[in-house]
């Protein structure tokens, strides 16, 4: 039996070969993943449950931090370094942040595994977020350099 190395983006990175590290930058938005975004949210459709990276959550956020092109939504969380709720039925304030397993409380939010969802203990119609963005391509994706 013979195993092929899959070549991913994570092993390309790893491997720093000169002639395909700018093309994995590239790929990856670096620039955007470097910088905290924090965002503003001002208008949800009031749910416990938030996705950030939808076009109407980008439509109810003053964001700074991240330039994005025309289309292009927020990108998801890799992580957070603060959560406050700011209107809505829960309880307005700061929040810690647990994975998908925690429980959501007064206190305590939820993040999804893929970055994208936020879960409060009750709905919520604004929040302030500041995060480091997660990469633009998920880094176990095949990666083939540009000719």
């Amino acid at each position: 039996m013979t195993t092929t190395k899959i070549e991913t983006l994570q092993r390309a990175l790893n491997d720093a070969n000169p002639n395909e590290v700018a093309d994995c930058l590239k790929r990856m938005k670096l620039g955007n993943i470097l910088a905290p975004v924090k965002v503003t949210f001002t208008g949800l459709t009031s749910s416990a449950t938030q996705d950030i990276t939808t076009a109407a959550a980008k439509a109810a956020g003053t964001i700074t931090g991240v330039s994005l092109d025309t289309g292009e939504n927020l990108p998801a969380v890799n992580g957070i370094h603060s959560l406050r709720v700011t209107a809505g039925a829960a309880a307005a304030g700061p929040r810690q942040v647990t994975d998908t397993g925690g429980t959501a409380s007064a206190t305590v939010a939820k993040i999804s595994d893929d970055g994208k969802t936020i879960t409060f203990e009750a709905a919520v119609t604004a929040f302030v977020i500041t995060y480091l963005p997660r990469s633009f391509t998920d880094l176990s994706t095949s990666f083939a350099p540009s000719v």
